[in-house]
């Protein structure tokens, strides 16, 4: 006969014996991570670059009732790095077992080992898969040239039966690195005179060496370890336009430059500065973010000397952007003030016949040989901004020993070749007699810009002309309007 039960009494027995049913259906296979100072969060306190070395240490328990082998794996699910990307190096973030901190089993790592980015096999337990416990100590060692900032990464623990199916234990762990600023920069800038200047001047420059600079200011750049992230450094005018004084802007594009080496990345390997009143792209990084170095040379271009007269003074900037979750992420890694003197220029240069200067030879000329003409090249440079004139001034007639003379008509002058700016004049485009005593030939645009005249002149003999040895002086001179 069977005693009838309460329904509270029938429940509690029921709850009972389900669990009395689990304790016996499941094994047991458990992993615990635990850090030093508590929580579950690795933490590194701020570290300067002259700080010692910091140690933290995280203890590993293990509980197993399979009766089987195990062991315990490191990976690295997200290295140590900011939000920028840029990665913590590899030697400043370590790790190592601490000896005999386990009772059984066998430790892995007992010497101080960088921390891989990859599995590891930290601990394997003896044959029976005992119960056991270890001691990992994680290093941060501060360097000159680290890089400040908040670094993070995730590190996970995997706790595997060896021969069993039994399924693996996870456990993440966060790590945080707060790093101050190394004493060395990561990009170290610097010229070839040692001085953060860049200085150009345009005195000693003339039509025969225009590019004869004899000191070419050169900007060497160091990236002294690799970032882990891609990044583009360029060189940019502070303000945009490179101004004078008084307020007038000099043509960037009369300032050249070159780069060499940087064989990690890919070099801008010349150009001109116009770009950089924005933001002019130099060198582009491996996509790890190597380390590397490169030299930039500048030099004034050509027409250098012919921009206003005055002293120009800015500063350039080098940006390095790195690539990050966020974008680009820019910052002002080193700068150089530049000086920039166009010495006063207003002067005429005169070449004919192979040499400097009016030497118009026109050998023998007769009504047989034909006409005979001689060339003038005419260079008037100014950069003064104002408007000048070129004249020519004629001493007298062609004439000989016995003052007979050529005709006007006979002695001729041609414009027949210039290259001049707008709003210039030329006043002889078409053959026409040499005139005696002074006259204009060329007038310059209201901003006075230099100009080249290739001046043809022509002697011709009649045949009643007479015999002897013609000659006459020829001479030209700049003035300012």
């Amino acid at each position: 006969m069977f005693r009838k039960l309460s329904p509270y009494k029938l429940l509690i027995i029921f709850i009972v014996g389900s669990l009395c049913f689990a304790a016996h259906s499941f094994a047991a296979l458990d992993l615990t991570v635990t850090p030093s100072d508590g929580g579950f969060d690795l933490r590194f306190t701020r570290l300067s670059a002259g700080d010692f070395k910091q140690a933290k240490e995280v203890v590993l328990r293990v509980n197993s009732d399979l009766g089987k082998q195990y062991r315990v794996s490191q990976n690295i699910i997200t290295p140590l790095a900011t939000m920028d990307g840029t990665l913590l190096p590899t030697e400043q973030f370590k790790m190592y077992a601490l000896v005999n901190s386990n009772t059984s089993g066998t430790l892995v790592y007992r010497e101080e080992t960088p921390v891989n980015d990859f599995a590891t096999i930290l601990y394997t337990s003896n044959g029976a898969g005992d119960n056991d416990s270890f001691k990992l100590v994680y290093t941060i060692t501060p360097t000159d040239a680290q890089l400040r900032g908040s670094y993070y990464g995730r590190i996970a623990y995997i706790l595997s039966p060896i021969d069993s199916n039994q399924l693996q234990v996870v456990v993440n762990m966060n790590v945080y690195v707060e790093l101050g600023a190394g004493s060395v920069p990561l990009v170290e800038i610097s010229t070839n005179a040692g001085v953060n200047r860049l200085v150009f001047t345009s005195k000693g420059m003339n039509q025969e060496n225009g590019f004869a600079f004899k000191d070419k200011p050169r900007v060497s750049i160091k990236v002294r370890s690799s970032l882990g992230t891609p990044y583009r450094i360029y060189q940019s005018f502070e303000g945009g336009s490179v101004m004078s004084g008084s307020g007038e802007e000099f043509d960037l594009k009369n300032i050249l430059f070159s780069a060499s080496g940087g064989q990690n990345g890919r070099l801008t390997t010349s150009g001109d500065l116009a770009a950089a009143k924005q933001k002019q792209l130099i060198y582009t990084s491996s996509p790890e973010g190597s380390e590397n170095t490169f030299t930039i040379s500048y030099e004034p271009a050509k027409d250098f000397r012919f921009a206003k007269t005055n002293d120009y003074r800015t500063r350039l900037n080098f940006i390095m952007e790195k690539e990050s979750i966020s974008g680009p992420a820019p910052e002002v890694v080193g700068s150089m003030d530049v000086d920039i003197n166009i010495a006063p220029l207003f002067e005429m240069t005169v070449f004919s016949n192979g040499q400097e200067g009016v030497n118009l030879k026109f050998g023998e000329v007769s009504f047989k040989t034909g006409p005979k003409v001689c060339d003038v090249d005419v260079y008037a440079e100014s950069n003064m901004g104002r408007p000048y004139q070129i004249i020519q001034k004629v001493a007298g007639p062609m004439m000989n020993e016995n003052s007979e003379k050529v005709p006007q008509k006979d002695f001729t002058i041609e414009i027949e070749q210039a290259d001049p700016k707008d709003g210039a004049d030329i006043y002889i485009s078409k053959e026409s007699p040499v005139k005696e005593g002074e006259s204009v030939i060329f007038s310059s645009g209201p901003g006075g810009e230099s100009a080249h005249l290739k001046v043809k002149y022509k002697l011709t003999m009649q045949p009643d002309t007479k015999s002897g040895n013609y000659s006459t002086q020829i001479f030209y001179s700049l003035s300012m309007l």
